[in-house]
């Protein structure tokens, strides 16, 4: 079944099961008041078969229709969150030249996330909203009392007005809460370089204040909602008294009052939904505006030129056509070069001169050529999952067993460091030091054994000796793949390059 069609099937159970519980409420009202005014008369004829068997059908009716109505909303709201996912990263996929960062990933998740509970949250109330006014105010005037069922569908409008009021004064937090969370970590950074200038006063004002700011429009927010949800809770109140009065006056028995009265509380609780569902609403389109323009806001790198070819035969990587651009300290000019099974290229050049373009080009190229090659990338925005070191390598390699995970943290040195598969991290893996997540990165390329490596600065971070042990581990677990690293310059000592390795210069 396709999500649209089951979603529509959700809205028309959702519409159903609050109908059971209006009627329930209405019915089971209505009974209690009529059994006693018949009971307070002499030789009264009431019959109570029919409306408590009402009542039973009613009960049954909210039970079942409220369970299969949860049930296939959240399948339906899972898929639209899926294909969510899917479009942005086929979108990705598609544009070369985009970076990636852990907050990008994050934000689509939680934006994907937003978009599909939409369904639930705010599609599902409107929609049982409308239906349930508009059955009780037909049930009010087939009871014969238009003027109850006017007030009824105005109290109505006047939430519904009351809601879109307060979702128009929404602003939205999610990047602003991102900004806030990226000062807080660049603070905690600082913090020592700002003590040895004695500037951290000037730091903490400066995060007080970006806190203070972010507090104080979440405060705005959440009292706006209070005072929307306060008057629909007033209106609500004054709806029920006025219907009450309207059908007493036009003389309805007790037991006809007491229906109309349930009846439009049943209505109006339905009503008072409408203002998170408006809150919902705008959060789903501002989830679905982020979705459209994700990568936007990443680093965006060169185009690459249409001449430029990179191919994988088996054997050998064949790279052609790269065109480099004219810079202050280079002219434009063309680069290609060929890789042989178990050798090593080393990319070399100054920051900015386009090492990391090159790679990802390659990479990008490699991973679009059919066929059945391994090609893994080490990038420098490469990000680490929440969840164990485990988890993270199984992502690559789903075979991979703990001892297998622990072969590949030895040889890079990091069970010294007390890193084992069941290590624990955290967003961004911030406990590790830089010098230890880059290992953890070229150890998760290594695990589905790659016929091609590509590494962008595989020694940032680290100290001469720990360089080359992990430049000659990365040799000893890939004897036969070809490997392309890109670095400032070769390492001074470059014996854990092993005999074969070359060298193509950006500068």
């Amino acid at each position: 079944m396709k999500a649209k069609t089951l979603a529509s099937f959700g809205m028309l159970l959702a519409v159903l099961a609050e109908a059971c519980s209006v009627g329930l409420l209405g019915l089971s009202g209505w009974f209690i008041a009529a059994s006693a005014v018949a009971g307070a008369g002499a030789y009264s004829a009431f019959s109570y078969l029919a409306p408590s068997g009402g009542v039973r059908a009613f009960a049954l009716g909210r039970i079942a229709t409220g369970y299969a109505n949860r049930v296939v909303l959240h399948a339906a709201a899972l898929r639209r969150i899926g294909t969510a996912r899917l479009a942005v990263y086929d979108q990705a996929s598609r544009s070369e030249g985009t970076g990636w960062s852990g907050q990008s990933l994050d934000r689509v998740m939680a934006d994907a996330d937003t978009t599909g509970m939409a369904i639930i949250q705010a599609a599902a109330p409107v929609v049982v909203a409308a239906v349930m006014t508009a059955g009780g105010c037909v049930a009010i005037v087939l009871a014969g009392y238009p003027l109850a069922a006017l007030t009824l569908a105005a109290a109505v409008i006047a939430c519904a007005l009351l809601a879109v009021a307060s979702a128009r004064r929404m602003d939205d937090t999610t990047r602003t809460r991102g900004l806030l969370r990226t000062e807080l970590v660049t603070a905690v950074e600082a913090w020592p370089e700002m003590a040895s200038l004695g500037a951290t006063d000037q730091l903490a004002h400066r995060t007080l204040q970006r806190l203070a700011a972010f507090e104080g429009r979440r405060n705005r927010h959440a009292a706006t909602t209070a005072r929307a949800l306060g008057g629909t809770r007033a209106v609500s109140a004054a709806a029920l008294l006025l219907t009450v009065l309207i059908s007493a006056r036009s003389g309805a028995t007790v037991a006809t009052v007491v229906f109309v009265g349930l009846l439009t509380a049943g209505v109006m609780a339905n009503a008072e939904r409408l203002v998170a569902a408006a809150s919902a609403w705008v959060r789903s389109r501002q989830a679905e505006a982020h979705l459209a323009s994700v990568g936007e806001d990443e680093t965006r790198r060169p185009e690459v030129a249409t001449t430029f070819r990179a191919t994988y035969d088996g054997r050998s990587l064949a790279v052609s056509g790269y065109q480099l651009p004219e810079s202050p300290t280079r002219d434009a000019r063309e680069i290609a070069f060929a890789v042989s099974a178990g050798e090593i290229l080393v990319i070399t050049g100054p920051s900015g001169s386009g090492k990391t373009t090159l790679v990802t080009a390659i990479a990008t190229a490699l991973r679009r050529q059919p066929g059945p090659a391994v090609v893994t990338a080490v990038l420098a925005d490469d990000y680490l999952f929440t969840g164990t070191v485990a988890d993270n390598f199984r992502l690559a390699n789903p075979t991979a067993n703990d001892a297998d995970v622990t072969d590949l943290l030895t040889a890079m040195a990091l069970d010294r460091a007390g890193v084992g598969p069941q290590t624990g991290l955290g967003s961004g893996a911030r406990s590790l030091s830089g010098g230890e997540q880059r290992r953890l990165h070229i150890a998760r390329a290594l695990a589905p054994k790659p016929d091609v490596l590509l590494i962008d600065e595989p020694t940032t971070g680290l100290d001469t000796d720990t360089a080359g042990h992990v430049l000659h581990a990365v040799r000893r677990q890939l004897p036969e793949a070809i490997l392309v690293v890109a670095m400032h310059q070769p390492p001074a000592d470059t014996q854990p390059l092993g005999p074969h390795w070359a060298k193509v210069s950006v500068e």
